[in-house]
Formats: C-alpha cells, structure tokens, sequence
C-alpha cells in the first residue's frame, strides 16, 4: 500500500517480535458447564461449548487482569484464551493466521483492511468483520488526538505540511491520522509519516522529541503536556471520529456453532464489564493499572477516568456506519488507503443484540 513511512531500526525489530510471537494472557475460566452462560447458539443451545476454545487477542495486559478482577468471566462454558498482541498491524496477522478468533482493534479497522484489499469485499465478501466495538462518549480526555511540539510552530491543521507525524496503522490511531490530513486538505506526500508498530511507540517517539507531532492520547504523553512542551491541536470529535476501539473475526469463526455461541456469551458479559463493573470499582481498576502496567496512581486514575465512561456499541447502527465510510473516504482522499470503497459490508451486526442488550 502506498503509506510511506520512516521506521527506526529499533521498531523494526520491536514489529518483527510482535508479529512472530504470541505472548499468551491469563486463561481465564473453562468447565464443562453450562451454568452462568448469558448467551445462545444460532440453534437455542451451547452450540457444544463445553470443547470449545475461544482464542480472543488483547493488546496490552491490563485487558485479561481486569476481565479476571471483574469476576464476570468465571465459571465460562467454554475456554477463554486471551493471547496479548501489541498493534492493530499485529492482531490483523494473528487474526488472518487463525491464532486468534477475535481482536482488539480500532473501530476502523477492517474497514481500512477492505479499502486496501486487491478484490471488492462489496462483491467477493469480507475476509474479515467488525462485529463490536466499544467507545468513551464524554470522555475527560478524549482520544486519538493530534498533539504538536510547541517548538514546532504548527497552529493551524494546515501548518503540519513539511512536519514529521508519528502514528500507528490499522485502528483508530490511524483514523486520526488520515482524518487530520484531509481536514488540513493534505495528502501522506505533504508531510513526513513516521509508521510505528504500535500507539505506545509512536507516542514514545514523540516524547522522545523525534517527531514534530502525533496522534494518540493524553495519558500516552502526558509529560510532554503537563511541562508545557506539548500542546493538543485537535480532539476525534473535532476530527470526526468516535475513537472506538473495535473488535474483529473471519467468516468461518462466525459459521461454527460452538464459537460464534462463545462469542455471544462473551459479549453479554462484557457489556456488563464495561457499563456495571468497571465504573463502580476504581480502587480495583487503578490496582490493576498499577500492577500490571506498572502505571503511577496518577496515571491509573487518569485512565480509570476514561474508561468509566466507555461502552459497547452496536455496529449495525446507519449513522455509525455512514461515520466509518466518511473516514475511509478521507484516507483515500488523503492518501492513505489504496481503493474507494463502500465498507458497510464489513460491519456484522450478529452480536448487536448482546452488546447493547437495553
């Protein structure tokens, strides 16, 4: 695809360790029961759960620690695998390999992965699917946003032409990133891209004072901020963009019995997760940022703060989706993808009905 980018020997080598290996999270819950299941087959029944594993890819290691904290995944019908692969870039390999059954991504993800496939899912089918997604309305600080370096003199979208722009390709990050470019009537050629294997990376470059700008979150480069050295241009609602993460499977995860009734068991519960557990228990979340991220209590608060306000979301929504085209249609505008396509087909509402069941 035509994204030029300005890899670092170093994340070279970070990207090939992410794409080449599985590093494996908690095993959450496995027994031959049925007892606590919150969803159905496609015929009524476990769709034979109890031989079922479900293979479901994380992106950072708070994810399984908090699923296991929130005690909604216990006593599973099914094995729960939950493999923690950096990058959307990453979990797409592991997705397309059959490592996982399903990824975290960004909301935008196979949307993108469609606009730059060679055949027209629109005709041929999606090799992959968008089938939930979860998103912080209202959230404190909001994400992706493009933040500059003051030094950098960039007041205005327009004043990024010539400038170095760190990013990560595949999720939201990206959306961001094509979407900064079209408001500012720029294209990938205008400025200096700097493709990074993951949001952590590309923040670090940018607070690291290698990049002249960036597309990510508060809490990833906060010190830059809060010493004055770095300020927010542009937020994803100014950009356009909910700033979801999103969620992603095959066809043929969604044609077995056993794995799809797994999936929708898992969303039941983790909308529960994110609309009951996770908001009422701060001192749990906060602990487990600290613990297993290694965060300050500052920053685990920070975080705590804007995941509150994140909940699921049904995929199968019109203005949704009409949002999502709007993006895809601005990265081929900008550049960044290679074909004009319509991508609703990618958007599988299968399980809207347990991801927002009110």
């Amino acid at each position: 695809m035509s994204i030029p980018a300005r890899i670092t020997a170093r994340a070279r080598r970070r990207l090939a360790a992410l794409t080449s290996a599985v590093v494996l999270g908690a095993t959450l819950a496995a027994c031959s029961s049925s007892a606590g299941s919150t969803g159905s087959g496609p015929t009524g029944g476990s769709g034979g759960q109890s031989n079922v594993t479900l293979a479901f890819g994380f992106q950072t290691a708070d994810y399984p620690a908090l699923l296991e904290a929130s005690g909604l995944f216990k006593d599973l019908p099914y094995k729960l695998e939950t493999p923690v692969i950096s990058g959307p870039a990453a979990q797409i390999s592991a997705l397309y390999s059959k490592a996982t059954d399903v990824g975290l991504v960004g909301e935008n993800t196979a949307a993108f992965e469609a606009a730059n496939a060679n055949e027209d899912w629109s005709k041929t089918g999606p090799k992959i699917y968008t089938i939930g997604g979860v998103s912080a309305k209202d959230a404190p600080y909001p994400a992706p946003s493009l933040f500059v370096r003051k030094s950098a003199n960039i007041k205005t979208l327009q004043d990024l032409k010539g400038k170095s722009i760190s990013y990560n390709f595949g999720g939201n990050i990206y959306a961001g990133y094509v979407k900064v470019l079209a408001q500012a009537g720029l294209t990938v050629h205008d400025i200096k891209p700097v493709q990074l294997p993951d949001n952590q990376a590309a923040a670090a470059a940018f607070v690291a004072g290698q990049v002249d700008a960036v597309v990510t979150g508060y809490a990833q480069i906060k010190r830059v901020v809060d010493s004055g050295e770095a300020v927010r241009l542009a937020t994803n609602e100014d950009l356009g963009i909910a700033g979801g993460a999103g969620f992603i499977t095959r066809a043929d995860v969604l044609k077995d019995p056993g794995k799809l009734s797994a999936i929708r068991d898992f969303f039941s519960r983790f909308s529960k997760f994110y609309s009951d557990w996770y908001p009422n228990n701060e001192a749990a979340v906060e602990k487990v940022y600290q613990d297993v991220q290694k965060q300050t209590p500052e920053l685990a608060k920070i975080n705590w703060e804007n995941g509150a306000k994140s909940r699921l979301y049904k995929v199968g929504d019109p203005s949704f989706i009409a949002r999502q085209q709007a993006i895809v249609d601005a990265a081929y505008a900008a550049g960044g993808v290679k074909h004009k396509r319509n991508v609703s087909v990618v958007f599988n509402p299968i399980i809207d009905p347990q991801s927002v069941p009110r």
